[in-house]
């Protein structure tokens, strides 16, 4: 009896599971990731310029616009987190981060109203005192 030889081809790793490949370290992930672009977003904005003895109303300007961009950072990383700790809480949280948009927006509001009163200011230099003296007598 002569023997067929075996031509079916074997794959070893056939219904095999794969092992997950672990995460590389240097590369961070989920939330790591949100905070890592937080530090690149606070990073390219930078830090605000010095203000010499009196500011004027383009420095406020320019501060308030610096303030606009850190908070809008903070705020997408915030959102981030407590997005990510909704999604993995067994329990109810609240995203509560409106606040924080309203906060921020009232923030740079203040600064921005500041800086158009401090810009007239800078064109009327009796502007301030008329105004001071007209507040001051309500």
């Amino acid at each position: 009896m002569t023997r067929i030889p075996d031509t079916r081809i074997h794959y070893a790793s056939a219904g095999a599971v794969r092992r997950p490949r672990p995460a590389d370290p240097a590369r961070p992930t989920g939330i790591q990731l949100n905070y890592a672009n937080l530090l690149d977003n606070l990073a390219e904005v930078g830090a605000p310029h010095l203000i010499g003895l009196r500011a004027s109303g383009a420095d406020i300007e320019e501060r308030a616009e610096h303030l606009r961009k850190v908070l809008d950072a903070v705020t997408s990383y915030v959102k981030a987190v407590v997005g990510d700790t909704r999604y993995h809480a067994a329990c109810t949280i609240h995203d509560e981060t409106g606040f924080l948009v309203n906060a921020a927006s009232d923030i740079v509001g203040a600064l921005r109203n500041a800086g158009e009163r401090q810009a007239a200011d800078d064109t009327d230099p009796a502007g301030w005192m008329r105004r001071y003296y007209a507040e001051t007598a309500r």
